[in-house]
C-alpha cells in the first residue's frame, strides 16, 4: 500500500488554483469587515478562520515559484488572521485592536496584490499579473 501512495504525484497548485482561491477569498475578507461593522464578532471570527484556511493553501504556489517576497507577505497576512482570531476569541472583544488587525490584514493583501495581481479592464476581476513569476 505504501508503494502505491508514493507513486502519486505531488499536487500542483497552479495559477488557475491561485485565481480561484483569491476569487473566493476576497468576499470572505470583505465579510470580516462587514461583520465587524455590524458588531457580529462571531461571524467575523468564522470568516477570519475560513479566510486563513483559504489563504494558507497558496503557500504551495509561492514556494513552487520561488517567490520569497510573496511568502513573507503571506506569512504576515496569516499571522494577522491568527491574531484576529485570538482577539475575537476573548470574552470582551477590543474593537480598537480588532480594527488595527483588520487594517493590517488588508495592508498585507494590498502589498501582495500590488506586486502580483492585476485587474482585468473589462470584467474588473483580478488575475495573476503577467510576468510576475519571471
Amino acid at each position: 500500500m505504501a508503494a502505491q501512495n508514493s507513486d502519486k504525484p505531488y499536487p500542483i497548485f497552479t495559477a488557475d488554483h491561485l485565481d480561484t482561491t483569491m476569487t473566493t477569498l476576497g468576499p470572505n475578507v470583505a465579510g470580516i469587515r462587514a461583520s465587524l461593522g455590524a458588531g457580529d464578532f462571531a461571524t467575523a471570527k468564522e470568516r477570519a478562520i475560513r479566510s486563513r484556511e483559504q489563504l494558507a493553501t497558496t503557500v504551495t504556489f509561492w514556494r513552487d515559484n520561488r517567490r520569497d517576497d510573496a511568502l513573507a507577505l503571506l506569512r504576515t497576512a496569516l499571522n494577522r488572521l491568527d491574531a484576529l482570531d485570538a482577539a475575537l476569541s476573548t470574552d470582551a472583544t477590543d474593537a480598537a485592536a480588532v480594527a488595527v488587525l483588520t487594517t493590517e490584514i488588508s495592508d498585507a493583501c494590498a502589498a501582495c496584490h500590488e506586486i502580483y495581481r492585476e485587474q482585468e479592464p473589462v470584467s474588473g476581476e483580478y488575475r495573476l499579473r503577467s510576468g510576475a513569476l519571471r
